[in-house]
This record gives structure tokens, sequence and C-alpha cells, in this order.
């Protein structure tokens, strides 16, 4: 496998299975990391369900790549965050995901985005005491819904260990917006899905996720492919999904 990339899930992807079985069916796809998301598998300061994924990843050959938290930049609570970060720690993640804001860019003032960069930076330095990074959710209905915008408040942040995922989106160009943050990226949602939301095999979507990968070959530092919610919420599509994305990258 080529170093630019490596394969793994994130955990909310099954919401519905235990730590035990996220891990064991990561195992078996073959991936190499798990993102542990917040709002189910390990909470913020649930150091017991940390301790326990960690145990089970190690001895399946796994790490966790991120802590998929639920926090709003914006929101205003550093106490909170700082347990998040506690949380991510524990797990041996090096990322703490995060959302920017609860509006679209369009939507957001200028007053508001500079507070959106203020709180960043404050989150940013509180978890670089943990040695993690902070890296914005791709998603709509936050300030980080496109490229271009997401591109320019990464470099206005001006902190290295704030960065951002990317995923295709239900609007606008997905290639374009890749093309725009490519080289911010640490990490990918990879799924098929159209623009009703309604999912499908990795496979059916292999010759858009061609394209991606290209753009994302030339990012400075290898990006982390993170499987996320499959057809049916099947284990046999997630099988599948998993072999498709390792033989796509």
């Amino acid at each position: 496998m080529p170093k630019a990339f490596e394969k793994g899930m994130t955990s909310v992807t099954f919401r519905n299975k235990s730590v035990e079985d996220v891990v064991d069916i990561s195992a078996k796809a073959g991936l190499s990391f798990i993102e542990w998301g917040a709002d189910v598998h390990v909470k913020p300061g649930d150091f017991a369900a940390a301790e326990t994924a960690v145990a089970l990843m190690k001895k399946s050959g796994l790490y966790c790549s991120a802590y998929g938290s639920y926090y709003r930049v914006g929101d205003g609570d550093i106490d909170g965050f700082e347990l998040i970060c506690k949380t991510a720690a524990a797990l041996g993640a090096s990322r703490v995901r995060v959302w920017l804001g609860r509006k679209g860019s369009a939507e957001t003032t200028a007053a508001e985005r500079d507070a959106l960069i203020e709180e960043t930076q404050r989150l940013a330095d509180a978890a670089e005491k943990y040695s993690l990074d902070v890296a914005f959710e791709f998603h709509g209905k936050t300030f980080n819904d496109n490229g271009k915008t997401g591109k320019a408040f990464l470099l206005d942040c001006n902190r290295k260990n704030v960065k951002t995922y990317w995923q295709p989106l239900a609007f606008g160009d997905s290639e374009e917006n890749l093309k725009d943050i490519a080289d911010k990226v640490a990490a990918v949602h990879v799924f098929h899905w159209n623009k009703q939301n309604d999912r499908f095999p990795l496979s059916d979507g292999a010759d858009e996720w061609k394209r991606y990968i290209a753009l994302l070959a030339a990012a400075p530092k290898p990006v982390q492919m993170t499987l996320e919610f499959v057809a049916g919420d099947s284990d046999e599509q997630f099988i599948a999904d998993a072999k498709t994305l390792g033989d796509l990258i």
C-alpha cells in the first residue's frame, strides 16, 4: 500500500455495535485504524471505555487515528473541549474532529468568522498540550462547507495543528472543493451516496473516488482514508467496501 494512504473506519458506521464488535469487524476488513466516535462508543471522560478500546485494538493490530467529537467551534466550552482532549489522548489519537460553527459559510458574518477563528486558536492551543491536531468536519450547515472558504479559514487561523477533513457533499462540486483544499486535508470520510443521501456500494463510485484519490496523492502528508456509513448498515457491504477502498488506494 502506498505510504500516502492508510485505510480505516469511523466507529459511528456501526453505532449499534459494541466496542468489541467494532474492533472485530475492522480487523476482519483488514483495516489499520479506527476513528472512535464520542457519541456512543467512547464518550468524553469515559476513560474505562477508552482503556478497553485501546487494549482490544492492540490485540488486533489496530490503532486510533482520531476522536470524532461533536464539539462545535463557537460554543465557547473550553473546559468541555479539554475533557475531549484528555479522552482523545487516552485513546492514543493524534487528532480531534470538531464542527466549525452552526451556519454555512455564506450565512456567516465577518464578525462571526473572526470569533470562530479566535476560538479555534484557543482550541488549538489546548489541543497542543496533548500533542493533538484539531480538524474540522467538512459538512453542510457549518462554515467548512466548501474548499475555498475552508482553506482561507485555515490560513487565517495560522496554527500548524489545525487541519480539515474532506468528504463529498450533496451540494456543490466535490472535485473542485477538494482541489481547493487538498493540501490541508488530514483525513477523508469515504462513502458513496447520491445527492439524496441514498447509500450505494463504494464500487459504484469507483471512478469518482479514483479522481479524488489522484488529487489527494499530491497532499504533503499521508492521508487517512476512513470508511463511513455503508449501504444497509451491512457487515457484508462494509467488508466489500473495505476491499474496494484497498484496491483504489
